[in-house]
């Protein structure tokens, strides 16, 4: 019998969450939590419990009695409120589950932290480090001995080269090319399509090719 899993999350990338999930055939959806005030009962066929706000520990429990589990991954794509909610449950006994699709191909010798999520045709070479909530989206390439920190959003078709690092709660977003031994700091937004050449520091909005920092995270 396969182990049961709460996603947290009703929108778009919760389904991008449920396929992979379905896909390594390790684990079956429990229920979604939305965060949302809602009247569906289900989402995708499955059931949808609403109204997940303001970090209620009496909710967690009530939803660990009423599935009989502590499995969860993060459903939804907001950068901010992801890390909010992942150290929420796990600060308060949940464990956070690694998806994989199979047909994302890992080097043996990947570090890959909890809550991982990595899609379909992703590329991890050797020996990079991954920390925890972290996602890789379809096609991208993680790597030889990248340092990926937690909370980091890869999005589709990103290409990281050797030894880079991404410092925690940053977005690459689709297409990005980051150069052989750059450092991207936390809590960056690098746009689509760029090219970083240069490190870019901690708090910025960069993109361009090459990628230049137009101004700061707010």
């Amino acid at each position: 019998m396969k182990e049961r899993i709460i996603i947290i999350g009703s929108g778009r990338h919760a389904k991008v969450v449920a396929y992979n999930l379905i896909s390594q055939c390790k684990y079956e959806i429990a229920c979604f939590a939305t965060t949302d005030n809602i009247l569906e009962t289900t989402f995708m066929g499955y059931p949808l419990i609403s109204s997940f706000i303001n970090f209620d520990l009496s909710y967690l429990n009530c939803l660990k009695d009423k599935f009989k589990t502590n499995l969860f991954h993060i459903g939804f794509g907001d950068m901010k409120y992801r890390k909010d909610v992942y150290e929420f449950f796990v600060n308060n006994g949940w464990e956070a589950i690694t998806i994989i699709h199979p047909s994302a191909i890992i080097a043996t010798d990947a570090r890959i932290g909890k809550g991982v999520l990595i899609e379909a045709g992703c590329l991890i070479t050797p020996n990079p480090i991954i920390g925890d909530n972290v996602m890789i989206n379809t096609g991208s390439q993680v790597n030889h001995d990248n340092i990926i920190h937690n909370h980091v959003h890869i999005a589709s078709g990103v290409v990281t080269s050797g030894s880079i690092e991404i410092g925690e709660n940053t977005l690459i977003d689709n297409g990005v090319i980051i150069t052989m031994n750059k450092k991207v700091g936390s809590n960056c937004i690098i746009g689509a399509g760029s090219v970083v050449t240069k490190d870019i520091p901690d708090g910025k909005v960069a993109y361009g090719v090459p990628c230049k920092i137009v101004r700061d995270n707010l």
